[in-house]
């Protein structure tokens, strides 16, 4: 077994907290210079839409000229942008019955670029393609223009193909001068979320250290005497915490002033009977007299001795007994130590039925009641077992005897008066599955079988592991 110290919390917390803010560093980074991309490249290609709606207007305006001739126009004047030179740039104006209009580049080198058949668009439509020239990325649309006004014509309208581009190298180079630019930006941003994560963070430690303190002080102030529970209201996963620690609390107590009881009844119940023998002794009194005294003892000792075996619950997490088992296990039990007893017994319990309780205690507090029921009963015991709402159990031991008055039930299960005293018939084992049974905040309760004898109910509610 290691003797290390168990690392704190709060600075496991803070490596965690460094290891987030030394890996948020490089996603940022990620994510930030695929915006940047982005952004660039959205720059560039609006950069060229904007070009293809000037040609686009340059066009319009050609052929609104009803004496112009497309092929003989020199379009050296167009340009994009702020000055930028036409061979950096390459356009195509390609009506559907003459022949295209191009730039300067294009028809120096006698190159033309490929008409898609597709068709009439409301907009200009990005894409790359392939030319001579090498890859371009273009902006394409096919639109239907209006013709100037002749009398001799029947179409007032011609379908005109538009295409404006600019040679890939060119634009990759475009959208490196933009990166370039922007991600100059990451390094300014990337300082204040570095400071606002670690913010975060010391602001997350600080808070759950606040907690975690709190949470002592209020078990220091238990320790202390100052209060009985561990009080306070703290974060929900800290409250849980605290409420265990608070059932713990009071189980103990419950067991402790089990014990008192027990040491109480020891000394009241039994100090009758010395009394007897001491003053018998003293006289030399009647020996007969003075061995009932002690047999009295002897089964007072045994009755408390069965009530201290039933221990109670072991902690909050407690393993899982099967209830069919142990019932059977005990009728089977009493069926063979009084096999020559014509008392049948029937029992009815779901097989997998199952409660977090040490197997010992469900066996007393099942013996006690089926002990009861033997020894009252006339001709039938039935035992049953089910299950409640929020992993409870309900056992219920019924036998065709004489049952228990109404108004001496309360009083059959309670062992506060001295065991002498208790009413005739009911036996002690009553006292101790009610002992059990409270220890786990069940309860026992009797009523009227339906044999007509006595129903002993155990009802144990849902334990939380």
């Amino acid at each position: 077994m290691s003797n290390s110290r168990p690392k704190s919390l709060i600075r496991r917390l803070a490596v965690w907290s460094l290891a987030l803010l030394a890996l948020s560093i490089p996603v940022f980074w990620i994510f930030f210079s695929a915006a940047v991309d982005k952004v660039s490249r959205d720059v560039v290609d609006t950069r060229l839409l904007e070009f293809a709606d000037q040609v686009r207007g340059y066009g319009v305006s050609l052929m609104a000229e009803k004496e112009v001739d497309l092929p003989d126009q020199n379009p050296s004047n167009l340009r994009v942008g702020a000055g930028s030179a036409d061979v950096d740039w390459v356009w195509q104006i390609t009506p559907e019955n003459r022949p295209p209009v191009r730039s300067d580049l294009l028809a120096l080198s006698d190159t033309s670029l490929p008409v898609s058949p597709a068709p009439p668009a409301t907009g200009f439509a990005l894409k790359n393609i392939q030319s001579t020239l090498g890859s371009i990325r273009v902006a394409e649309r096919i639109a239907d223009e209006p013709l100037p006004f002749d009398e001799t014509s029947d179409r007032d309208r011609e379908r005109v193909h538009y295409i404006v581009g600019i040679r890939k190298d060119r634009y990759d180079g475009y959208v490196a001068d933009h990166v370039a630019r922007l991600e100059r930006l990451a390094y300014i941003a990337v300082i204040p979320v570095v400071l606002a994560l670690l913010g975060i963070s010391v602001l997350i430690i600080a808070s759950m250290r606040r907690d975690l303190v709190r949470l002592e002080d209020a078990m220091n102030a238990y320790e202390q005497g100052l209060k009985d529970r561990v009080t306070g209201e703290f974060p929900k996963e800290l409250q849980s915490v605290a409420d265990r620690i608070n059932a713990l609390l009071a189980h103990n107590d419950r067991l402790i002033e089990r014990t008192r009881k027990y040491v109480s009844k020891i000394a009241h119940d039994i100090n009758h009977p010395i009394a007897i023998i001491k003053n018998a002794l003293d006289g030399n009194g009647d020996k007969d007299l003075m061995s009932r005294q002690l047999t009295r003892m002897e089964g007072l000792v045994d009755r408390y001795s069965s009530l201290a075996r039933a221990i109670g619950p072991e902690g909050t997490a407690r393993q899982r007994t099967q209830v069919a088992e142990v019932l059977e296990d005990t009728v089977g039990g009493f069926s063979i130590l009084y096999r020559r007893s014509p008392l049948a017994f029937e029992v009815n319990c779901p097989s997998d039925l199952s409660y977090p309780i040490p197997r010992h205690d469900l066996e007393a507090m099942v013996a006690n009641l089926v002990s009861n029921a033997h020894k009252y009963g006339d001709s039938k015991v039935v035992i049953a077992a089910t299950a409640l709402d929020g992993d409870g159990i309900r056992i219920v031991v019924d036998d065709d005897g004489p049952g228990i008055p109404e108004a001496e039930r309360t009083s059959a299960v309670n062992w506060g008066k001295r065991l002498d005293e208790a009413p005739p018939g009911t036996g002690f084992g009553l006292a101790i599955v009610q002992d059990i049974a409270e220890l786990y905040q069940g309860r026992v309760s009797l009523a009227v079988s339906p044999m007509g004898g006595l129903s002993a109910i155990i009802e144990l509610p849902g334990v939380r592991n």
